[in-house]
């Protein structure tokens, strides 16, 4: 009897030592509540950059929300280089008051939105572009 009760404890412990770890639960990705509005003159062939912080795991929405005189120009979304945004995805947009670019930021921290020249423009054009992010 008393074999088989060693026998039995030696099992549950070899078992429960080869179990794999249980994964942490993902977080959910909360949704889009802080808006920031940023504004400035596109030069031809310039770029503007501007930073957020971006402080819970969750969506972003970037909307150009207007340029004058009306012109297609680049936005794109990134992190932060010195003064360069290294941009994560960019497409080429016209001002809508709907969000152009939609993603999840995974990591909390510095993020950065650029509003640039597609080669395009021929004269300067004010933009306002909008951000919406956790």
């Amino acid at each position: 009897m008393k074999q088989v009760l060693a026998l039995a404890i030696g099992i549950a412990l070899s078992a429960s030592a080869c179990s794999d770890p249980v994964a942490p639960a993902t977080p959910t990705p909360a949704t889009p509540t802080i808006p920031e509005t940023f504004t400035g003159t596109l030069l031809p062939l310039g770029t503007d950059t501007h930073p957020f912080t971006v402080t819970q795991i969750g969506g972003i929405e970037v909307s150009l929300t207007g340029v004058m005189p009306g012109a297609s120009v680049g936005i794109g979304v990134g992190t932060p280089s010195g003064a360069n945004c290294l941009l994560i995805d960019n497409l080429t947009a016209v001002a809508s008051p709907n969000a152009q670019l939609r993603g999840t930021a995974t990591v909390t921290g510095s993020f950065c939105v650029s509003v640039f020249d597609i080669g395009d423009l021929v004269e300067s054009v004010n933009y306002t572009v909008t951000v919406l992010h956790s």
